[in-house]
């Protein structure tokens, strides 16, 4: 079965609706980068194109009990030439996703390599999480593939 066409008892589309990723146009946001959510028994994996994006102009954050991934990709054309097209967007974005109770809020780890963001989010028991705290969300470091 093609893994992007939903089965029945498809577990991963399950924990896909749990992970609802918002676009708010108050977020003031110029662009929505595509994201790739997956799992195994161990974490959740994002994955996140982010082509031409400094890592030092990139913050991931929780905030609440959500993963909070903004930044911002420069205008590579200011005053170079004249344009005659523009698809590649540019400028400010954030991505929000709602984490499942089993999310570990407090063990995420990234790796910034290729152009591509990796967040991984560990599971853990239910009993055993720890609520991400309410005062200002912590940022992450992002560790770059050298």
């Amino acid at each position: 079965m093609d893994p992007t066409t939903p089965g029945p008892k498809d577990r991963l589309l399950t924990q896909l609706a749990m992970i609802p990723a918002t676009q708010t146009p108050n977020d003031g946001a110029d662009w929505f980068p595509p994201v790739d959510i997956a799992e195994d028994d161990e974490e959740y994996l994002f994955k996140i194109d982010l082509p031409e994006v400094n890592p030092d102009n990139l913050r991931v954050a929780v905030e609440e009990d959500g993963l909070v991934i903004c930044g911002e990709r420069p205008n590579p054309w200011q005053g170079e030439r004249k344009l005659l097209r523009v698809e590649r967007p540019h400028g400010y974005f954030v991505r929000r996703f709602a984490l499942p109770d089993d999310a570990n809020t407090r063990e995420i780890n990234t790796l910034f390599a290729e152009s591509v963001l990796e967040v991984r989010v560990r599971k853990v028991s239910s009993s055993m999480r720890t609520p991400a705290p309410t005062n200002a969300p912590p940022r992450l470091r992002l560790r770059s593939a050298a």
